[in-house]
């Protein structure tokens, strides 16, 4: 268990943009950010959330900087939509309803 939350944290980390408190405006990605934090909330131990926490409010800020240009919004469609692919994978293991 606690590889697969070094391994989430690591991917987010550094293959996604960052992320803030509110909604980034693009469907795919505040669906994505949902569903990912109602998962981590409910399937990781409370003593393990903290970096995928941390490394989602990352992912969320930099969605949302990308997100202020109307190119940047239209982009990020895909790149959360490919996100939310990875993500299913990484965190198959917690059985988490996608």
């Amino acid at each position: 268990m606690r590889l697969v939350i070094l391994a989430i944290t690591a991917t987010l980390a550094t293959t996604l943009p960052a992320m803030a408190a509110d909604d980034i405006g693009v469907p795919s990605c505040d669906s994505f950010l949902k569903t990912y934090q109602a998962c981590v909330a409910s399937k990781v131990a409370a003593e393990n959330r903290g970096p995928m926490n941390t490394a989602m409010e990352q992912l969320k800020a930099n969605w949302k900087a990308v997100a202020a240009s109307a190119d940047g919004k239209a982009k990020l469609d895909q790149t959360c939509k490919d996100t939310a692919e990875q993500m299913k994978k990484q965190v198959a293991a917690l059985n988490c309803a996608w």
